[in-house]
């Protein structure tokens, strides 16, 4: 056949057994259209407008894929919602969640109702192998894995809850910050610290100096007997307690909790994961 320009493309959904659309049937087909079935999590994509084959990337229409058989994640929110095949959404009381764009980003965007005590957060549908203790060994066949994001508080920093403001991972889907077995940024005396815990044994850096309710870029990386937190591009020193590192699988976490009843949220902008392999 001859080769074909993709220029501008149309997305369809909608179940495994449903026809997909081709020129002779509906108007409007460009080639390198996709179709994603949400009852399969596959995307197929046209090549002539009639014909459809599996894209490369499985799950890639749920912004997630596989390289190498590594997995890894991406979410810049392209499709201007929250995919319940990735994520998981908690909002409690009259809490909102809702796609959001402004200023060329696109996010993700959860607030409070203006009651105390109440949370908004959302966690990953499925885990990571977070483990420290054991990454770059030889019976290992992962070496590191990283979680960057970018986020900006809304409303002022002295309204957020600092036990359930968190961003990271955990072994629960939780913004609670005092439980065991979690690796994240959180809050202390309105001030942003990493922190691990490792079955209550906690680790945490110094006071990283942020303006919050600014976009800014966070960044966790875990390697072996290591865990270091980055904010703009500037690494704080790397935490290295290993009675502190938990070995355990772990969801993302993003979520924060209102204060004496003003309502607070996060904008949740784009989120990279992946795991550098041992070669």
């Amino acid at each position: 056949m001859a080769v074909q320009k993709i220029a501008t493309i149309k997305r369809w959904t909608g179940l495994s057994t449903d026809t997909k659309p081709t020129a002779a049937a509906s108007t409007g087909v460009p080639v390198g259209s996709t179709f994603y079935e949400y009852d399969t999590n596959l995307t197929y994509i046209t090549y002539d407008q009639t014909n459809w084959v599996k894209y490369k990337y499985e799950l890639g229409q749920l912004n997630s894929a596989v390289n190498k058989d590594m997995p890894w994640l991406t979410e810049f929110w392209e499709t201007e919602q929250l995919v319940a095949a990735i994520w998981e959404e908690t909002l409690d009381g009259a809490g909102t969640g809702a796609f959001g764009t402004a200023g060329g980003y696109m996010y993700y965007d959860i607030d409070t109702d203006a009651v105390g005590d109440n949370d908004v957060f959302l966690n990953s549908l499925y885990r990571w192998q977070v483990r420290p203790g054991v990454y770059g060994d030889s019976n290992s066949t992962l070496q590191r894995f990283t979680l960057e994001f970018e986020m900006q508080f809304v409303t002022a920093i002295t309204s957020h809850d600092n036990t359930h403001f968190f961003a990271g991972l955990s072994s629960a889907k939780s913004n609670d910050i005092t439980q065991a077995n979690l690796i994240g940024f959180h809050l202390v005396s309105d001030d942003l610290k990493g922190k691990t815990d490792k079955a209550g044994t906690e680790q945490a850096t110094g006071v990283i100096a942020a303006t919050l309710t600014n976009w800014n870029k966070y960044k966790i990386e875990v390697e072996a007997a290591s865990v270091t937190f980055s904010f703009n591009g500037t690494a704080e020193t790397a935490l290295t307690a290993a009675a502190a590192q938990p070995d355990v699988a772990m969801y993302l976490v993003f979520g924060t909790r209102a204060e004496a009843g003003v309502a607070v949220g996060l904008n949740i902008g784009n989120i990279r994961t992946w795991y550098d392999e041992v070669v």
